[in-house]
């Protein structure tokens, strides 16, 4: 169609552009409304891609941590027994 309409810029310019773009009823606006939506979800997304690898990178620090601490409780436990039965 001759009347397509593609939104570019991120949220605030298009927001900036409603303001004193398109009649509210006109067919730009909602293509602008839906491209606000779009561009929330993609911020959404990506932050929760981050959020989803930071918060992997810490559990596998964890993990790491929790077997050095079990390995100094073996270790512990091995020199107590020595220990007693010297």
């Amino acid at each position: 169609m001759a009347n397509d309409y593609y939104i570019k810029g991120n949220k605030t310019e298009i927001l900036q552009h409603m303001l004193t773009g398109p009649d509210p009823t006109s067919r730009a606006h909602e293509q602008m409304k839906m491209a606000i939506f779009v561009r929330c979800t993609e911020d959404l997304e990506r932050v929760i891609k981050d959020f989803t690898d930071s918060s992997n990178k810490l559990s596998n620090r964890i993990l790491w941590l929790n077997n050095i601490f079990g390995a100094f409780t073996v270790i512990g436990a091995v020199f107590t027994i020595w220990q007693i039965f010297r």
